[in-house]
């Protein structure tokens, strides 16, 4: 028994060193990752980052072949009517929306100090004409003695120096008469004058059409060129839009463009292109077009209208708004640029390419499809792979298969 015991033992003394250093390597070999209990401490717990609010906008496909741009009609016979001179507003005897002929009165403004001027014109004039006759009657005087004295010079009764002297005196108050006559004229044209200013105060139409705006007011004080009235004809009507730059070389004047009422696919009238802005606007790298309402019954001027638009080509675009893109992006034509899109509730950078910017919103050739949720408005330190939550849809943005305007549907 006590040689086994001893055998045991010797085991035991020889085991102990070799468990030591196993232990020791396999201590020496632990990682401490963020998170794993440190110092027989409890292990932490990560706190996930709080989701990002945001607000997005789906786009969906549109079986339209047509492209349609927002417009308003409107009519190049316009004229705003001024207030000739100050004065209060007495009778306004025309509204917005009236319809009036040319020379109709619209308005009548006090006229009591142009009256009082009147009066006193008048009575200058009275005057006056009295001081022209007085010299008219010493022109005659002055004439008569002249004669007579030329009778005596010639019999020898008077000499040269007494008959030069009446000569002068006669020529003398002829230019004292025509003093007098210009006077009076001078005065009489002061009251054509103050007569013209009174006609002034009954303001009148300019031409025939409809009052489309009414600033004055009943019993209120005006200045001198203050806008009172705007009186615009109902025909002919013309529309504006502006379309990329991409659009000119195809669209240009004397095309014929359908119109439908804004809300409305059915077309209402047709407009004829007749002219382009001689310059294109930097900001949208557009250009405006003004074309000739053909047609159309029941139009009036500031009725919104949707311009139709043919397309020639199969190529897709996606038209998203601006505010997709960062403050400082890029947008010019043909740039690369990136926007977040969402997917399963996690922002996704996805890369772009731009087709063309129309006024607030931006083509995309190519990175968007169809049931794409793009971002709105992305925070700045948004980056990819945020949690997001979704605090508002912005609806659905169509867009049609042959690189169309899309059309932004009801909020949902």
């Amino acid at each position: 028994m006590r040689d086994g015991n001893e055998t045991v033992f010797g085991l035991l003394v020889l085991t102990l060193p070799m468990v030591i250093a196993f232990a020791a390597c396999g201590a020496g070999d632990t990682t401490v990752n963020a998170g794993s209990p440190v110092n027989g401490g409890s292990p932490s717990v990560s706190t996930p980052r709080t989701p990002v609010d945001v607000e997005i906008f789906e786009i969906k496909g549109q079986t339209k072949q047509e492209r349609l741009v927002p417009a308003v009609l409107s009519t190049e016979a316009t004229a705003t009517v001024l207030a000739p001179r100050d004065g209060i507003v007495l009778d306004l005897r025309a509204r917005e929306g009236a319809a009036v002929e040319k020379g109709e009165a619209l308005a009548q403004l006090s006229t009591e100090d142009l009256n009082a001027q009147l009066e006193q014109a008048q009575l200058e004039v009275n005057r006056l004409s009295i001081e022209e006759r007085q010299y008219e009657a010493m022109v005659q005087a002055n004439q008569s003695e002249r004669d007579q004295e030329a009778e005596l010079l010639k019999d020898g009764l008077i000499s040269r120096r007494q008959f030069d002297r009446r000569q002068y005196e006669l020529d003398a108050s002829i230019q004292e008469l025509e003093k007098a006559r210009l006077a009076t004229e001078t005065a009489r044209s002061r009251i054509k004058t103050v007569q013209m200013d009174i006609e002034k105060c009954t303001i009148r139409a300019p031409m025939t059409g409809i009052v489309t705006q009414c600033n004055a007011k009943l019993g209120t004080s005006i200045i001198r060129n203050e806008r009172l009235f705007e009186v615009a004809r109902l025909t002919p009507l013309e529309v504006k839009f502006r379309l990329p730059l991409s659009d000119h070389a195809r669209i240009g004047p004397g095309r014929v463009l359908g119109l439908s009422l804004a809300g409305s696919d059915r077309l209402a009238a047709q407009a004829r292109i007749r002219r382009l802005d001689p310059v294109a606007e930097v900001s949208s790298n557009s250009r405006g077009y003004w074309a000739d309402v053909i047609g159309g019954a029941g139009l009036i001027p500031g009725m919104a209208v949707t311009v139709h638009l043919p397309r020639e080509n199969a190529a897709s675009t996606v038209s998203v708004p601006r505010v997709a893109f960062p403050n400082r992006a890029d947008l010019g034509l043909g740039a690369s640029n990136a926007l977040f899109v969402l997917q399963a509730d996690h922002a996704r950078v996805r890369a772009v390419s731009l087709d063309a910017v129309d006024s607030d919103q931006v083509q995309i050739s190519s990175g968007l499809a169809v049931g794409d949720r793009v971002i709105l408005a992305p925070p700045a330190g948004l980056t990819d792979g945020d949690r997001v939550r979704v605090v508002r849809d912005s609806g659905i943005l169509a867009v049609a298969p042959n690189r169309g305007e899309t059309i932004p549907a009801l909020g949902k």
